[in-house]
């Protein structure tokens, strides 16, 4: 975000008078009205607290009782009112912020509730929780992520003049999700869109029971499911269980394929070192795109451990796709995507902390 607000092609003061507007307009939607309400604005000295303060000063001009007080010095305890407006600190915060007690006052944070890490949405207790929070321009990762998500409260976006069309990261919502998938021809069978789903362990059937069930959910006209070292794998209603072999079960799974168009590997498979190399030979051969979850993705190790799977199945099958990694534990939870697809028209910028991989034709989820 703060290359986006350094790329701005308008004045700080003019960003400054139209944030402010927005929270002064928020804050009077908020209290029902100004004349008499008494408002306490708490703000730093940034330009979270320059916004905070000209919308202090549209309020004062409204009738409302306004009182403005510096970040640093306003103690442990606020004076009654009828509502905060905490404009202490902003997105580039990084430590820890003990925010005064509001009371009973509902609290309207600027931009991101001062305390949460704009970025991964931690927070230390005393950080600020609000009612409704006024976010500038595109959604912050904060917002989204970790305790930031509980502490912002409704978050309203509110569009200052900043040019956001450069975000290479996007919220995907469920109007995206629905306009991204194909409309079926009246025509279709269900093997147009069935999925083989490799996941589970003997006696661990809960995360390879709920992917099965998530794939019919989503549509999917019929769904294999195996379990490794099961001859007979409990199965959800619906779903079709199959024998998989308790080792090297690489190439019986990759012999059944060639009806499914989709291929589904990694929850609760486990980690001994036979699985994880079934996992990696099961993705480098597999003929159809694949989405590798959970173990899997542990399976595939770091990311050049990764690359090295992903590039073998390129080579095999000139996929051209690409690779998601995900916030998830283990070893490629910290390796970069190689591309980033525009899922939504609503941005959420944050640093760009990405290097390239080849294309490889796996969604690790």
């Amino acid at each position: 975000m703060r290359a986006v607000d350094e790329a701005a092609t308008e004045p700080v003061d003019v960003l400054i008078h139209r944030a402010g507007g927005a929270v002064a307009w928020t804050a009077q939607r908020m209290l029902g009205g100004t004349y008499g309400r008494r408002v306490v604005v708490v703000a730093g000295k940034g330009n979270n607290g320059a916004d905070g303060r000209d919308a202090a000063a549209r309020l004062a001009r409204a009738g409302a009782r306004v009182t403005v007080m510096g970040a640093a010095e306003a103690g442990d305890r606020l004076p009654p009112s009828d509502l905060v407006i905490d404009a202490a600190y902003g997105t580039g915060f990084r430590g820890e912020y003990h925010a005064p007690d509001p009371g009973d006052a509902p609290v309207l944070a600027v931009d991101i509730p001062s305390g949460v890490d704009g970025l991964t949405g931690e927070a230390a207790p005393g950080a600020v929780t609000a009612s409704v929070t006024v976010t500038f321009a595109a959604l912050k990762p904060g917002l989204l992520f970790g305790e930031g998500y509980e502490r912002a409260g409704a978050v309203e976006i509110v569009d200052i003049g900043l040019d956001t069309s450069g975000a290479r990261a996007h919220l995907l919502q469920g109007d995206d999700v629905v306009g991204l998938r194909p409309r079926r021809p009246r025509e279709a069978h269900k093997w147009q869109t069935a999925v083989w789903v490799l996941a589970g362990s003997p006696g661990m059937s809960g995360a390879a029971n709920l992917c099965a069930m998530a794939a019919m959910r989503a549509g999917a006209g019929t769904v294999r499911l195996g379990t490794p070292g099961e001859d007979a794998p409990p199965v959800p209603l619906e779903v079709v269980g199959r024998p998989v072999p308790a080792e090297g079960w690489a190439q019986a799974v990759l012999g059944e394929l060639e009806r499914f168009p989709a291929l589904v590997v990694g929850p609760g498979l486990g980690r001994r070192d036979t699985t994880t190399a079934s996992a990696r030979e099961l993705i480098a051969a597999a003929p159809v795109p694949v989405v590798a979850d959970a173990d899997a993705l542990w399976a595939l190790g770091d990311k050049d451990a990764a690359a090295q799977v992903v590039g073998r199945r390129q080579r095999r099958t000139r996929a051209s796709t690409r690779v998601w990694p995900a916030p998830s534990p283990g070893p490629i939870a910290s390796a970069p995507p190689v591309g980033w697809r525009r899922a939504s028209k609503r941005p959420c910028c944050s640093r760009d902390r990405r290097r390239s991989w080849p294309s490889a034709g796996v969604t690790c989820c």
